[in-house]
């Protein structure tokens, strides 16, 4: 069975470095890491089989610095989860002692000398980078990982503190206790990593796709899409509320004038605006170009269109200024109350689109209001709140 194992693990091994390869070719940055790790691993256990094809006593230091790199990686893996970077310098002092151990066991031809300082250096290696995950396991994939880390980190401990009994003297390494439990043990607990790994990783690009696909990449403000998301997940989209619709004046001429490069930063301009002064628990979003929805839960139409106006008056003081374009920038917003008499929140939303459109005709840079019952009088017009000489 040993010999059996000496065939399957170091291509088991190999062949997760390659899935991994493709993972981070997919854009799972910690994938990288894993994928190494498991490539330094498999040489690691290719080293028996290869000791058998061409005998040289250097195939054990070549052992030794494969299997702690290979758990160095695994650790700094576990780290771009959890904590990037922490404590690399004890880590690599970690990897370094355990390495020259190591060789001054080979020296010394001491073969279990050797064992324990590779097993703890492994174990230091992985479980060190375990303690960072603490506060900081927030999703299923992430405790799954931490317990298949715990794992292969208590089977390196435990064949580190069983190798007076495993390693059975005047016999070849091949044919020790030790070797069968080494490669049993770790063709289930590096099984378990790998897919725990993996299994992590696909959440994350999932994760990252569902971001991606809601977040507005300008602005990072939450998309058309996110906005309906969010107010799904929230169960406010029957609850009572102001909604606020906003664009910047006069946008083609910016771009036009300005380039579309400054026109973006027009927009993130008014994003930022938005995003640092909107009530808690606002909804912002980016509908497209240069238009914002803003969705205050629980705020009367009164307090929302206040809200409006000083957002507008911020904008108009300082933006210009700040992005030195040599004009005035100026935004228009409408409001409109959220009624739970409303079909849908674009009822509300289309609403507070009138008011803008109003807020335009008007001549702009100012705040115009529609409520929910002036929606079904067309003779009604928009209540203007706030004018710019």
């Amino acid at each position: 069975m040993g010999a059996n194992f000496a065939f399957f693990l170091p291509i088991m091994m190999a062949a997760f470095g390659i899935a991994f390869l493709f993972m981070w070719r997919c854009g799972a940055r910690a994938a990288a890491w894993w994928s190494a790790g498991f490539f330094s691993v498999a040489a690691g256990f290719a080293m028996p089989f290869l000791t058998l094809v061409l005998p040289w006593r250097g195939w054990a230091y070549v052992a030794d610095i494969v299997f702690a790199n290979g758990f160095l990686l695994f650790g700094q893996a576990l780290l771009a989860r959890w904590r990037p970077g922490w404590l690399l310098g004890a880590r690599l002092a970690i990897w370094a002692g355990s390495l020259l151990a190591c060789m001054a066991a080979i020296e010394a031809r001491d073969l279990a000398v050797e064992l324990v300082a590779s097993d703890m250096g492994c174990f230091l290696l992985i479980a060190i980078p375990l303690i960072a995950a603490k506060g900081r396991l927030r999703a299923v994939s992430d405790r799954v990982l931490l317990l298949a880390g715990v794992s292969v980190s208590l089977d390196c401990l435990s064949r580190a503190s069983t190798v007076a009994w495993t390693l059975n003297p005047g016999s070849s390494f091949s044919s020790t206790e030790y070797a069968f439990l080494m490669q049993a043990l770790a063709c289930m607990f590096g099984l378990f990593l790998a897919l725990a790994a993996l299994a992590a990783c696909v959440s994350d690009m999932l994760a990252r796709h569902v971001h991606d696909a809601q977040v507005d990449p300008l602005t990072t403000l939450l998309n058309r899409r996110g906005f309906e998301k969010r107010l799904d997940e929230s169960g406010e989209r029957s609850a009572t509320g102001s909604i606020v619709v906003c664009d910047i004046d006069h946008f083609k001429a910016v771009n036009d004038m300005h380039g579309h490069a400054e026109g973006d930063r027009v927009i993130v301009a008014l994003a930022d605006t938005l995003r640092l002064t909107a009530p808690a628990g606002a909804l912002v979003a980016r509908f497209g170009g240069e238009e914002f929805v803003l969705f205050l839960p629980g705020l009367s139409v009164a307090r929302a269109a206040a809200w409006a106006n000083e957002a507008r008056g911020l904008f108009a003081d300082e933006a210009g200024p700040a992005l030195g374009l040599g004009r005035v920038l100026t935004a228009s917003f409408g409001v409109s109350s959220r009624h739970p008499g409303d079909g849908s929140i674009h009822d509300a939303i289309d609403r507070a689109d009138l008011a803008l459109y109003e807020a335009k005709r008007q001549g702009r840079d100012r705040v115009c209001v529609q409520r929910a019952w002036e929606a079904k009088d067309e003779q009604v017009a928009p209540m203007p709140l706030a004018r710019i000489a």
